[in-house]
């Protein structure tokens, strides 16, 4: 039984989905065979010759038409005991009502719609059912009681459209009276009901008769514009139209077919047949559809866009926010491929024939000398965009300023060679759209120095081979001759792509030759006393410290063209390596980042940015390089550490312990460096002995006497020697200082005792962090889908002991209690990662190819 009832479950429900579909399919077909004689245009025509002011009618009563729904929902809320303001009942109910009736299932649609407005006002959810049942009763009042009249005392005679229809429509009247008469009767006698345990309370007669007035209205209204619309007959009265208009509505209803559409238009056609013909009684239908049904769907739909929108203010503002800083990130990058794609398509276009229609009558507006201009320049601005495009990805300002004008001369060219309008439209559009991005192009570069990656160059190439092969297909009927080069003429479109052909490549001969003949963007050598006192310059008002290791003497540094910010980089194989973030004022780092990026392009080289922060990710990204972990940093808060307490036992015991042993710590300013390079260099030789190694360079500091002249020196001492020293980098507003070159002797005691000394120190001169360097490969994820270098990277951190004490340096440096930062590599993606990363190891261990 169980298993029968569910199958005549399953057929319903394929019923339900099934029956207005195919309810549709019958409408639009009886719809066809009545307008299958009539042309579109016939009724378009038809439907303009309408005069205004009928049309004004229809707008007018529309208007009172919503006007009385909004009354449903403001009544609802009296009736509910929760009273909302008449504005906000009505932009509930216009909204809900609006929508619902052009897409069908008025009951689903409206009531979702009510739900979600009402919930924006607090009320509960049986509240808002309760509003709900309220107005779908509301209309069913109405119509009961207008067209149960309508059925009862006026009804039609259906023997006249068909003999077929069983049921009398006064017998339909009578059965609509009497549910009405029943609403009413449960009303007085203030009866409820519960259906699924959500209670329907009926509303008191007061209100019930409120109901009637309002619904009645609007039946009458909504009915009466068609009949207004329709051409004069005197055998068809209003009381006939509001018959048919209740009878067409009702079928709409029955059909669930989002607004009755066909069904309604179906049945009125078939019961004004009679009166009027098909054009005759279409063209009021599709004016009360568009006035009735659309327009108000429309504005329903924008106001429901407001409503959201002011709801969701605050949220949208800040994803609009995030989307916006976003796509800016890439908008030099759309662009450019726009503009290429632009160079492309007026390329193509001179290659090609153009429409003869335009060739014909164009003489007549434009002269011959500009036709031939304008296709010679046209095909020449496409192969500018190409080239700007390549500048527009590097966000060079120059080229955003040329594109501007080339864009507008293109489309001004496309327009005079053929009025090609479309091709024309579309430049300008990009113009247009181009114009308010200037902020994006902020690099001063020079555009002949910019360089042109392998895909740059393939690309250009094979758009201008595809240029001259599509040409010469176009045109191979034409017979080639001397004589084609000096043709001119509106038919001459051969002769104008041979000489198109020629601009180019004469172009393309000169840029060749101003590139080969202009020097390189930077001078390249090793810094001298100047450059060195400008850095330091700039390393007094910079609150980071990694910038001091541009003293070291032993790295190139690249500055900015104000000299307001600084890079220090060295080369290995083809890898130009740039040691950290650039140092100096923010708004000069990209710019200087793309020189550093340009100026190794131009040596044929790969840039490379080792030991970089979070800072600049965006700039490195633009350049189309990748990122990848390589640890993180160190840096103790200065505020929060203290050798009180528990938390400070270890490294109270271990400064008491040395103090005990008759060594102590001094801090020796720069102008007292010089004279204990001997003491310092036997400490350093000393040290290098122990670790069996040789001083390297590049990513630290070494032994050198005007190195370590710059820097205050924290030293560890006895009464007879010095036996640990490390030189001291402090940062602008005491905001971070940090150490660099730390060495000692066999003699030394543990080295605790010298970082808290430090820190201690630090911490009575205003600093706010000490960094105590990085951890290597430390940080990195572990996890199954973690990229390869992560999981490899984590693995030689647990494992590698035998190669470097990875994690003992973690260890150590985490007992004091430091806020840890990650470190990154960016570099080129493909095999010339691999190459990158062996060109970095070299550098760093000393073992560069010298540039």
């Amino acid at each position: 039984m169980k298993q029968n009832g569910s199958t005549q479950e399953k057929a319903l429900k394929v019923v339900s989905y099934l029956l207005p579909g195919i309810i549709f399919a019958l409408a639009l077909w009886t719809l066809d065979q009545q307008m299958h004689h009539l042309r579109s245009s016939y009724i378009l025509k038809s439907i303009a010759s309408v005069p205004l002011s009928h049309i004004g009618i229809a707008v007018f009563f529309t208007i009172l038409s919503y006007a009385v729904l909004t009354g449903y929902d403001y009544l609802a809320t009296r009736h509910i005991n929760h009273p909302l303001s008449y504005k906000q009942a009505a932009r509930s109910s216009f909204i809900s009502t609006s929508i619902s009736y052009s897409t069908g299932f008025n009951f689903l649609t409206g009531s979702s719609l009510r739900y979600r407005l009402y919930s924006m006002y607090g009320l509960a959810f049986s509240e808002i059912w309760e509003i709900i049942v309220f107005c779908v009763s509301t209309f069913w009042v109405g119509f009961c009681f207008i067209a149960g009249l309508l059925f009862t005392f006026y009804p039609v005679k259906f023997s006249a459209y068909s003999s077929e229809v069983p049921i009398p429509l006064n017998i339909v009247g009578i059965l609509l009276m009497l549910l009405f008469a029943a609403y009413f009767f449960f009303s007085f006698r203030k009866r409820d009901f519960e259906i699924k345990g959500y209670r329907i309370r009926f509303p008191e007669p007061k209100i019930a008769f409120l109901q009637l007035a309002l619904s009645s209205a609007d039946y009458l209204l909504s009915g009466s514009i068609i009949y207004f619309l329709l051409p004069s007959n005197s055998q068809l009265t209003l009381l006939h139209v509001l018959v048919f208009f209740a009878l067409a509505q009702l079928a709409g209803l029955i059909s669930t077919v989002p607004g009755g559409l066909v069904v309604f238009e179906t049945v009125m056609l078939f019961l004004l047949k009679p009166y009027f013909g098909t054009v005759d009684t279409i063209k009021p239908l599709l004016i009360f559809r568009a006035v009735y049904y659309f327009l108000p769907f429309l504005l329903g739909f924008l106001a429901l866009i407001f409503c959201e929108f002011e709801a969701r203010k605050e949220f949208l503002k800040k994803a609009g926010k995030v989307t916006y800083s976003s796509l800016s990130e890439v908008t030099p990058q759309i662009f450019s491929v726009l503009i290429f794609l632009g160079g492309i398509s007026l390329l193509f276009s001179g290659a090609l024939p153009s429409n003869p229609e335009y060739l014909r009558e164009l003489p007549y507006f434009i002269p011959l000398p500009l036709i031939e201009a304008s296709r010679f320049f046209g095909s020449i601005v496409g192969f500018l965009l190409l080239l700007l495009a390549n500048g527009l990805w590097k966000r060079i300002d120059g080229a955003y300023m040329l594109s501007l004008i080339v864009l507008l001369l293109g489309g001004i060219f496309t327009l005079l060679k053929d009025f090609n309008y479309q091709e024309a439209a579309v430049l300008f559009a990009m113009f247009v759209l181009l114009f308010p991005s200037r902020k994006h192009f902020y690099r001063k570069s020079s555009l002949l120095h910019q360089s042109f990656g392998r895909e740059n160059i393939i690309a250009i190439i094979l758009v201008l081979v595809s240029f001259i092969w599509l040409g010469m297909f176009s045109y191979r009927n034409v017979e080639y001759s001397n004589e084609l080069w000096w043709q001119f003429g509106v038919n001459s479109q051969a002769s104008s792509f041979l000489r198109a052909v020629v601009g180019i490549f004469f172009i393309l001969l000169v840029l060749g030759v101003m590139k080969m003949l202009s020097p390189f963007s930077k001078d390249i050598h090793l810094p001298g006393t100047e450059e060195l006192e400008l850095a330091k310059t700039i390393l007094r008002e910079s609150p980071e410290t990694w910038g001091n290791l541009a003293l070291s003497g032993d790295k190139y540094l690249l500055f900015d063209a104000r000299k307001q910010a600084f890079l220090m980089y060295g080369v290995s194989g083809k890898s130009w390596i740039a040691m950290g973030d650039p140092v100096g004022k923010s708004e000069q780092i990209k710019e200087l980042i793309w020189d550093f990026y340009e100026m190794s392009k131009l040596h044929q080289g790969r840039a490379v940015f080792y030991e970089i922060s979070e800072k600049y990710i965006p700039i490195y990204l633009d350049l189309g390089l990748t990122l990848i972990k390589i640890g993180e940093e160190a840096k103790v808060p200065l505020d929060s550490f203290t050798l009180e307490g528990k938390a400070g036992k270890d490294f109270r015991y271990a400064v008491k312990n040395v103090e005990k042993k008759g060594y102590w710590f001094e801090i020796i300013p720069p102008e007292g460096v010089n004279a204990l390079i001997p003491e310092l260099k036997k400490v350093s030789d000393a040290w290098l002995e122990m670790k069996t190694g040789k001083e390297k360079g590049f990513s630290i500091g070494f032994f050198d006497e005007k190195y370590l002249c710059n820097f205050p020196l924290g030293i560890v001492r006895n009464e007879t020697e010095i036996v640990a020293f490390a030189n001291i980098w402090p940062g602008a507003a005491a905001e971070e200082f940090s150490i660099d070159l730390m060495r000692y002797n066999s003699s030394a005691p543990a080295m605790d005792y010298l970082f808290v000394k430090l820190i201690l120190w630090g911490k009575e001169n205003g600093y706010k962090h000490f960094s105590l360097g990085m951890a290597p490969l430390s940080g990195l994820e572990t996890r199954q889908f973690a990229p390869l270098w992560h999981r490899v990277g984590a693995l030689i951190f647990a494992n590698g002991d035998y190669i470097y004490n990875y994690k003992g340096l973690r260890a150590y440096k985490e007992k004091f209690h430091p806020v840890w930062s990650p470190k990154y590599i960016a570099l080129p993606t493909g095999f010339k990662k691999s190459l990158a990363l062996k060109d970095i190891a070299a550098l760093i261990s000393g073992m560069k190819d010298l540039f």
